[in-house]
C-alpha cells in the first residue's frame, strides 16, 4: 500500500506536468502539428486531426490527476501516454533523427521545443516509473499539518529538479546537435 502523501504529491505533479504540457501544445498548436508531422511515425494526413487530441488527453489526464477520479486508470493510462511518447522519440533517435523538436516543452521558448536525445528516454521512463507506482492502491490516514508541509516543499523540490533536468537535457541535445549537423 502506497502512503497517501506520495500519492498525493505524485498526482498534483502529474497533474500541473499535463497541465502545462497541454497549455504549450495548444498555444503553439500549428506548431505542435508541425512537429507530430516532423516524427514520421503516421501518415501526415492524420498529423491535422491528432494535434488536437493529444492536448485534449493531457487536460483529461490532468483533471483526473487533480480529482482523484479512478487514480488507478489515470495512473496507467498517463503512464501509457508517455510511452507512445517515448516510443515516437525513440523510433526517431534510431533513425538519427535528432533534429526535431519533442513536442513536450511546458513553457513556450523562442528557438522551439528541445531537440530529441536519448535523455528525453531516460526522463519519460522514469515518469513512467512514477505513473506506475500511483497504481498501487493507497492507505486512508488523516492529514496533519507537517504532512502538508511536506507535501508543499515536496512539489517545490520535485519542480525544480524537473526544470533543471529539464534544461540540461536541452542543453545537452543542442550541443549535440551542433556536433553531428545531419538529417
Amino acid at each position: 500500500m502506497l502512503d497517501p502523501l506520495i500519492l498525493k504529491v505524485i498526482s498534483i505533479g502529474f497533474g500541473l506536468l499535463f497541465l502545462l504540457a497541454a497549455i504549450h501544445k495548444f498555444s503553439t498548436a500549428q506548431q505542435f502539428r508541425v512537429i507530430l508531422e516532423e516524427y514520421q511515425v503516421m501518415p501526415r494526413v492524420l498529423a491535422g486531426p491528432v494535434a488536437p487530441i493529444v492536448p485534449l488527453l493531457e487536460v483529461l489526464l490532468s483533471i483526473g490527476w487533480f480529482t482523484g477520479y479512478r487514480p488507478q486508470l489515470v495512473a496507467l493510462s498517463s503512464a501509457a501516454l508517455l510511452a507512445v511518447y517515448t516510443s515516437a522519440i525513440g523510433i526517431n533517435l534510431l533513425r538519427g533523427r535528432i533534429h526535431i523538436g519533442c513536442g513536450c516543452g511546458v513553457a513556450g521558448s523562442s528557438d522551439g521545443d528541445q531537440q530529441l536525445s536519448s535523455g528525453l528516454l531516460l526522463r519519460n521512463s522514469v515518469l513512467i516509473g512514477i505513473a506506475l507506482v500511483a497504481a498501487i492502491p493507497a492507505t486512508v490516514r488523516p492529514f496533519g499539518a507537517i504532512d502538508y508541509v511536506t507535501l508543499a516543499t515536496t512539489l517545490l523540490a520535485s519542480a525544480l529538479l524537473y526544470l533543471a533536468a529539464n534544461q540540461l537535457l536541452a542543453n545537452g541535445a543542442a550541443i549535440g546537435t551542433w556536433r553531428n549537423k545531419r538529417d
